[in-house]
């Protein structure tokens, strides 16, 4: 059935569409997904069980489950038009690009501008700019339910898309002025790597970033974008919240950085079948840098809880 789904999904959205060797499709993200679910789900046999008591008075039961869903895409890229994924850039995208044109111009009164500055100040040689995406994964909707908590997340929806956060992703003012002003103190907790390791910090949730590594640079605005769905700190963007609640009993965890909480596999430029810590040793390899600045990453989040049952919660044993 999934084998059959993947080629409906690849002839859908492949028809009359000629695809670049810098495209990737639905079909490539489900296929990439799946491939992973071995080594990235972490699924533990449960152990424990959930007692609920219905209204009949009857006792009853279900696992307490402990796993990892691959719940987000999250693509960073230099300008609109470089997204890889492309059912999303022709809908999602083209649809932000001239809300992003208008915003900034009516605050700045010039066009907008992307990509990497190549400016004779060599202090700013290593300024990078990327726009970011964070999408549903649309592997969620062929994942079998049985036996796993449910996902938090909706297949295929935008949730953050930075053209239409401009203002704030862009750092302009007043918007980014909060955020800025936190984020001298707060990263120094909160950045990408631990211990002497830094590839950048999480605040302020914007798409510039001193790197002289597109590729860890690019991560960590990847980052930046997933942890807006989930950090109460990051107020000013426009974006939609992911719960961290999927059921009576049943949590998982919020976008945390350096935290076994949160996984990312890369599946673009090349395709991992297991995932990382980012800004961890195995997290980068020579081989992850693109030249054409796009990035493609799976975001896979903790899940533990019981599987709701019928009645009222009376605990676990």
């Amino acid at each position: 059935m999934i084998k059959k789904l993947l080629i409906c999904l690849s002839l859908l959205f492949g028809t009359g569409v000629q695809a670049s060797n810098s495209t990737i499709h639905s079909a490539t993200i489900i296929k990439d997904t799946l491939a992973a679910m071995p080594n990235c789900s972490h699924y533990r046999i449960p152990i424990h069980y959930c007692l609920w008591i219905s209204e009949w008075g009857e006792v009853n039961t279900t696992p307490v489950l402990d796993h990892y869903l691959p719940d987000l895409v999250v693509i960073v890229f230099r300008k609109p038009h470089d997204n890889p994924w492309l059912e999303i850039n022709k809908i999602v995208d083209g649809i932000g690009q001239p809300i992003q044109k208008e915003i900034v111009h009516g605050i700045t009164e010039f066009d907008v501008g992307n990509g990497n500055h190549t400016l004779i100040d060599t202090h700013e040689q290593n300024i990078i700019f990327k726009e970011a995406d964070v999408i549903g994964n649309p592997a969620l909707a062929v994942i079998p339910s049985h036996g796993l908590l449910p996902s938090t997340s909706t297949p295929w929806k935008p949730y953050f898309q930075s053209m239409t956060d401009s203002v704030a992703w862009r750092g302009l003012p007043p918007v980014a002025l909060p955020e800025e002003g936190m984020a001298l103190g707060l990263n120094i907790m909160h950045h990408i790597g631990g211990g002497l390791t830094n590839w950048g910090g999480v605040y302020p949730h914007e798409g510039k970033i001193i790197n002289d590594n597109d590729a860890k640079a690019s991560a960590v605005i990847a980052f930046r974008a997933a942890d807006v769905l989930t950090n109460s700190k990051a107020i000013t963007h426009i974006h939609q919240s992911l719960s961290t609640e999927c059921g009576q009993h049943c949590n998982a965890a919020p976008i945390q950085e350096n935290s076994k909480e949160t996984y990312f596999q890369m599946i673009y430029p090349i395709t991992q079948n297991d995932c990382q810590v980012l800004g961890n040793n195995d997290s980068y390899t020579p081989a992850m840098l693109n030249p054409d600045g796009s990035y493609v990453w799976v975001i896979w989040r903790h899940y533990e809880g019981c599987a709701d049952g019928d009645g009222e919660y009376l605990g676990r044993i």
